[in-house]
This record gives C-alpha cells, structure tokens and sequence, in this order.
C-alpha cells in the first residue's frame, strides 16, 4: 500500500468515528434530557368510585408554542404526569377562543359515572386531541362558550 491510500483509510475512519459519537451525542440528548416542557397543575377531579382522577393541566413548551390546556386520565394516587395529556389537548388558536390568566382556553370536566367523563370547552379552541377513551374511561365533549 502506497502512503495515500493508508492516509485515505485513516481520514475514512476518523470521520466515521466522528460522525458515529455526534449521532451518540444526539441521541443520548432526545432520550435522556429532561422535556423543555412544564405542567402545571389547575384541577384534579376524583371518579366517583375514587379509583381515577382526571388531572387538568397548564402545559408551557417555551417561547415559540402557546400555553395549552390539557387533560389527562390517571390513577386516583398518581401524581402530575410530566407528558402531554392522554385525552384532551387545546390551545386559545391564537387568541381566537377566549383564555383565563394562564393564558390557555378553560375546560370543565364532569365525571357521569365512574368511567364515563363529559368535557365542556369552547368552540373556537383549537383542539389537537380529543380522545374519546383512554384504557376504560369514555369521554364525551361538548362545546359551550
């Protein structure tokens, strides 16, 4: 082998090996830094059998996204998950939909039996998830200014 081709070689891997931890660098950044989101937490609403609870939350992604109102099914005993919402997900649509001091649309939550759960938010949000079950919980909406 003549001096190019074993410099070639060397070149080939350095960069192989280069490239190789800066896809390490990003992944381990995706799955292992904290979310740049925060939940704040505005109602809990035990079921009627004290079994689940729907969680009514803030959730703030940062400068760039609006405040969102979201909703959640959880274990009466569990704590404020740090995700978004498994069942309702809104924001105001850019000040369309009429917003309380968070800044975010109001939602009512009503349980109608202990797996069964009205939800009551304005028409004019912009709503980007609205389940209509999460495990054995049936949701219903209903929208009212």
């Amino acid at each position: 082998m003549d001096d190019k081709s074993i410099a070639m070689k060397w070149i080939r891997r350095a960069l192989l090996t280069v490239a190789a931890m800066v896809l390490v660098a990003i992944l381990r950044a995706y799955w292992f830094l904290p979310s740049m989101c925060a939940n704040e937490l505005v109602s809990e609403i035990p079921s009627p059998d004290g079994m689940l609870k729907i969680v009514v939350f803030l959730r703030d992604c940062g400068a760039t996204t609006a405040a969102s109102i979201q909703a959640s099914v959880v274990a009466a005993d569990a704590p404020l998950p740090s995700t978004a919402g498994n069942l309702f997900v809104a924001d105001s649509d850019h000040g369309k939909a009429p917003v309380t001091a968070s800044g975010a649309p109001e939602l009512q939550v009503a349980w109608s039996s202990p797996r069964e759960v009205v939800l009551h938010h304005d028409p004019r949000a912009r709503v980007f998830k609205s389940a209509d079950r999460v495990d054995d919980v049936r949701a219903s909406y209903v929208q009212s200014h």
